[in-house]
C-alpha cells in the first residue's frame, strides 16, 4: 500500500505543480489535509495493534501511514509548509486520532471511539484507492 500511495501522491502533486505558478488550489490544500489526518488515523491505529500485540496490522499501519506521510509531504510542498509544521500537523492529526480513546474512562465510550477510529482507518484506505483511480484517469 505504501508504494500505491506513494506513487499516486507523486502523480497527483505532479498534475497540480503543471498548474501556473499562483496560489496553491483549494484541492492542493484539501489533498494535504486529507493525507495528514490518514497519517494520524494511522499512526493511532498502530499505536493500538501495539498495545495488543497485533504485530502484522501495526507493521501495516505504519506503512501506510508512511506512505501518508509521504504523500502529505508532496502536496505541503506548494502551500510552503516547514518541516516543523509538518511535525506539528502529524502530531495535532495522531493526537486527534487517539484523543477520544485515551482520554475516555467509559469502556463502552472507548470501544465507540475504537470503532470510530477502525471506520476512519477504512475510509483512508479508499481514499488511496480512489487516489490511484483518478491518477490513472478511471475515476
Amino acid at each position: 500500500m505504501f508504494a500505491t500511495l506513494l506513487a499516486a501522491a507523486v502523480v497527483l502533486a505532479s498534475v497540480q505543480e503543471a498548474a501556473p505558478p499562483a496560489a496553491p488550489s483549494p484541492a492542493t490544500s484539501e489533498r494535504y489535509e486529507q493525507a495528514m489526518n490518514c497519517a494520524g488515523v494511522m499512526a493511532a491505529t498502530s499505536s493500538l495493534n501495539a498495545f495488543t500485540g497485533n504485530t502484522e496490522a501495526q507493521a501495516s499501519s505504519d506503512r501506510n501511514g508512511r506512505g501518508f506521510i509521504a504523500a502529505a509531504t508532496l502536496f505541503a510542498q506548494p502551500l510552503g509548509l516547514t518541516e516543523a509544521q509538518l511535525s506539528a500537523a502529524f502530531t495535532a492529526s495522531t493526537s486527534r486520532a487517539l484523543g477520544s480513546i485515551t482520554r475516555n474512562s467509559d469502556q463502552a465510550a472507548a470501544d465507540a471511539a475504537i470503532d470510530r477510529l477502525n471506520a476512519e482507518h477504512n475510509a483512508c484506505l479508499r481514499l488511496v484507492q480512489r487516489w490511484m483511480a483518478e491518477s490513472n484517469g478511471t475515476s
